[in-house]
């Protein structure tokens, strides 16, 4: 009889060992599979991104030393190492604009083109517009999702300032001021900061600690500090 039990208590003792070990992967990988999503700049490799899909999937064309950065206002050209935020490329053998491409990492920098932050635009943003709809913009920092920034005005407001004649065209110049742009990656979108409540709508998502809203406006340092803050 005692024979018996200790047979069966090792029987017992080794499939609780077995079944230990069968669940401690399941929750490595469920508390892995809860991990959020990164993006990080240096993950892309240089070159140049037709789509959004090709960025996704890393696949880049390299061109070597095919393309250079030009400035927005003269199309002058600027040193390969200088910092540039808000650029055109071109192509070196004909000085031609690029223009068909979503993306392109350029020393260590990724560029997303303009006109694609308009056009996957949040369905709040839908009205933002700015000029040069063929210029790149460098993301700035990157982690839960990528952030740029940009001059940027809603649409119909500068339509009605340029309406307004030579003193409307100055004042429509004047919107287009510097604004947050966060890339939701995964979503294929892009959120436009323009007041304070975007900023704490977007921090309160990163579960982040809201700011005190006293005015509707939002600063563009305020944005980049605590956009800082949750990004990561």
């Amino acid at each position: 009889m005692i024979k018996k039990l200790c047979v069966l208590s090792f029987i017992c003792f080794f499939v609780s060992k077995i079944n230990a070990q069968e669940v401690a992967p399941k929750e490595v990988m469920e508390s892995t599979g809860s991990e959020a999503k990164t993006y990080l700049v240096k993950d892309f490799s240089e070159g140049v991104y037709k789509t959004y899909e090709n960025l996704i999937a890393k696949s880049g064309i390299f061109m070597g030393d095919a393309l250079e950065r030009r400035t927005i206002v003269g199309y002058k050209s600027i040193e390969k190492n200088a910092d540039a935020y808000h650029v055109f490329f071109c192509w070196k053998r004909n000085n031609a604009k690029i223009t068909d491409y979503f993306a392109i990492v350029y020393n260590g920098s990724l560029y997303i083109q303009q006109r694609y932050l308009m056009q996957f635009a949040s369905k709040e943003d839908g009205n933002m517009s700015a000029d040069n709809p063929n210029s790149y913009h460098r993301v700035l920092n990157d982690g839960k999702f990528l952030y740029l920034e940009g001059p940027f005005a809603n649409m119909w407001s500068k339509a009605f300032a340029y309406n307004a004649g030579a003193v409307g065209g100055a004042i429509a110049a004047n919107l287009n001021t510097l604004k947050g742009i966060v890339f939701n990656v995964d979503k294929k979108e892009f959120n436009f900061i323009r007041e304070c409540e975007n900023l704490n709508a977007l921090i309160e998502e990163y579960n982040g600690v809201k700011i005190e809203c006293k005015d509707k406006k939002v600063d563009i340092l305020t944005v980049r500090e605590n956009v800082n803050k949750i990004i990561k």
